[in-house]
């Protein structure tokens, strides 16, 4: 009788790559209208098989007050026999939803520590499905 092995998703770490933020004025308490642009990519590297980045770029901007915009990477590896299937849900689905807690708590904390020119953002949950666009080394 044949066992076969689960496939396993390990997650090493997210590396904030750049941050780049830009204020116009203080918001000091006043209503204004968040945007929220994520653009999640995926990158092989190709002296690592079963290893796989997922690049995030993330635009949060108030066009009266500030604009925010930060590249996370993170980096994960699949253990185990791997097929197309498996291997597509994990990257398109599953990474981007384990690393993405990290990103929000990341410009949660940048923003509350940034007092009255952003006030504290906390970035809603987002859900990630579809085939991510392929980055390729140059």
């Amino acid at each position: 009788m044949k066992v076969d092995t689960q496939v396993k998703l390990q997650f090493h770490s997210v590396d904030f790559k750049s941050v780049d933020f830009k204020s116009n004025q203080p918001i000091h308490g006043r209503d204004n209208e968040v945007s929220i642009h994520i653009v999640p990519k995926v990158f092989y590297p190709k002296d690592e098989e079963n290893h796989f980045k997922i690049i995030q770029e993330i635009t949060i901007k108030s066009s009266e007050f500030f604009t925010l915009s930060i590249l996370a990477v993170g980096n994960f590896e699949l253990l185990g026999e791997v097929n197309d299937e498996t291997r597509s849900s994990f990257v398109n689905v599953n990474a981007p939803a384990i690393m993405f807690p990290y990103i929000r708590s990341f410009i949660s904390t940048l923003t509350s520590n940034l007092g009255n020119v952003t006030g504290a953002l906390t970035i809603p949950p987002q859900f990630f499905k579809g085939i991510l666009e392929e980055v390729i080394e140059e």
